[in-house]
Formats: structure tokens, sequence, C-alpha cells
């Protein structure tokens, strides 16, 4: 069992370096490759504007996090097909729901394209999305795909995932735009997001040929990161680095809580060897020890501590597995009270 633990822990460590590295060089290279290129003729397209593209890049970052911040309670802050099928296909957003949002958000981009269209003057709508001159369909299709691998990858591992640094991930998302921008705008339009690039065309009242890419390019991406996720889960990628996400407290607490989780396991041992041999699962022996058989001068603390570090509550209905057990609960509130405090002492 620890060599098949072992062996699990060393796969997480390998998929977990092979594609964050991948991804960091990936929009690294790709950034710098856009950047450096030479305004010559006989090239792929002139050199990029490079304060213009950083300008689209910033304000499309700022304006996905301001925003998935303030709709983070209300609906999640999705704003984009894309996101929405890989949620939906790791199962945190069900079925009907994602339809129906996913709806709400083609009409969204429509309506925000048709007003900047209708309020900003000028003749031509300049926010659209093209392939750049020299970049084939496969090209913009693949690298569609990795842009918004980047973005939902990351969404699903700040966002889905529950932890201490949930609050921050509006900013780690819009970062994630920024990067793919930076490395795809010049080249795609960075469209990332099908109900962008959906709205501007409706508002530009052209479709080129090649607009499906900006469909499947972003639902590729999203269904890779979805699977990607689902193997860490697998994995259980969370017990590789397991104490990452704990205080400096918690981390010195849990070498005594275990320390004292072993002597009342000897208690129990000692004093019920038969329910010991009937309790085969370690969940069934603690947090299901009774306190009344905690007669250790350390066990007190040892339930404080375990209390305190935010594992399963041991005052839970099946702690009282005892024959007396519905006595117990029959009695009076004040002495259910006086039992159950640890500061009053046990087995008195």
């Amino acid at each position: 069992m620890a060599l098949q633990d072992s062996i699990r822990d060393h796969l997480v460590a390998v998929i977990g370096e092979f594609v964050g590295t991948f991804l960091f060089l990936f929009f690294a290279f790709a950034s710098a490759q856009t950047a450096n290129q030479p305004n010559a003729p006989g090239v792929l397209a002139s050199g990029p504007d490079s304060a213009r593209f950083l300008y689209i890049s910033f304000a499309f970052s700022v304006s996905l996090a301001v925003n998935v911040w303030i709709f983070f309670r209300v609906s999640g802050g999705l704003f984009n097909p894309a996101v929405t099928l890989a949620l939906c296909v790791v199962g945190i957003v069900p079925f009907v729901r994602a339809v129906f949002v996913t709806l709400a958000q083609i009409s969204g981009g429509m309506a925000a394209a048709v007003a900047v269209r209708s309020i900003i003057p000028g003749d031509s709508v300049l926010f659209g999305v093209k392939l750049a001159s020299g970049v084939t369909i496969a090209q913009g299709f693949f690298m569609e795909m990795f842009l918004t691998f980047e973005l939902v990858i990351t969404i699903l591992m700040l966002a889905g995932e529950k932890t201490k640094a949930t609050f921050l991930a509006p900013i780690a998302i819009g970062l994630a735009l920024f990067i793919a921008h930076l490395a795809g705008v010049f080249w795609t339009g960075a469209g990332i997001n099908p109900a962008r690039a959906f709205g501007s065309s409706v508002a530009e009242l052209s479709f080129p040929g090649y607009h499906w890419i900006y469909w499947f390019g972003p639902f590729a991406g999203a269904l890779l990161a979805a699977a990607l996720y689902k193997l860490l889960k697998i994995l259980h990628y969370e017990e590789v680095n397991g104490d990452q996400d704990k205080s400096d407290d918690e981390q010195a607490v849990q070498p005594l809580l275990s320390r004292q989780t072993e002597r009342i396991e000897m208690y129990l041992r000692m004093a019920r060897p038969q329910s010991w041999r009937n309790s085969r699962r370690e969940e069934e022996v603690w947090p299901l020890v009774s306190p009344r058989r905690a007669r250790s001068p350390d066990a007190p603390q040892a339930l404080r501590l375990y209390r305190l570090s935010g594992l399963d509550d041991y005052k839970s209905e099946a702690s009282f597995n005892s024959r007396s057990s519905e006595r117990r609960r029959n009695r009076s509130p004040s002495f259910r009270s006086r039992y159950e405090d640890p500061e009053m002492g046990y087995g008195r």
C-alpha cells in the first residue's frame, strides 16, 4: 500500500511539473516571439505595437478580474461558454444550469458588442477577432485551445477547489487572461471566449470562414483542462503536498495530535478488546471514541486539540457507541454539558 502511494505521489508530481513547465514556457516563448516580430517585408506579419497590445491585454484581464469578483457569489462569475463547459464536465455546474448560463453569456456578449458599436463613434468594429497574416487555420485553432486551457485550468484549480486562497481566485483568473492575451492577441485576436468572438462578429456583421475555430478551439482547451483536473483528482493530488494550506500552528499541532490519538487507541484496545476487534476501520474508533473510556490525563488535551484541528466533530452521535448510549442521551442537559466539556474532565 505504501509503495502504491509512493508511485502515485511521484506520478502526480511528474504530471504537475510537465504541464506546469509546458504552460510556463509556452506563454513565455509565445510572448517573446510576438514582441520580437520585425517590421520588415517577407515575414508573416508586421511587428506588433507593444503598447497597444499591452493596453488591450490589461483591459481584458482587469475587466474580467473585477467582474468575477463582483459576481463570484451570485452566479460563479463564469462569463465564458468554454469555462461553463469545463465546470459542467467536472460536475461543478449542473447540465441544465450550464445550458441556461451559456445562452445568457452569448446574449450578454452580443449586447455588449452592439452597445459599444452604437456608443463609440466610428465606422468600423475594431474589437473583432481575426487571424493575422500568414497564420493558418490549424495554427489558430491550437493557439485558441492552449490559451483557453491556461484560463480554464486556473479557474478549476483555484476557484473550483475550495482552499484558503479561493478568495484570491479572481486575481489569478485575471492574470491568466492577461498572459493569454499577451501571447495570442497578435496572432488570433485572443478569442478564448466564444461569447466574445461571436458578439464582435455580430456587431461587425461579418463571419469569416474560420470563425468556427473561436468556438471549437476554446471548447477543446476547456475539455483538455477538465481532463487534467479529473486525472489529478483521481490521483488525490491534494495529498502529495497536503500541508501547504495549513498554518504554522496547525502543522505544529498535528504531530502532537497524532501521538495523542495513538495513546487513545491503545487505551481502547486494553479496555475493550472485543470492541476493537469488531471495529475494523480506524474512523470507527477515532473520533468515535467514547470520552468516558479515555481515562489518561493526556486524553482531554488530545480531544481538545482534535476539536481545534478542524477534523470531524468528536462529539458526534456515533461517539456514544457503548451499551448505555441511549441512557446517556436521556440524561439532563446539565449533565451532558458537564460530560462533554473537556475542561470538566472525563470519566468522573
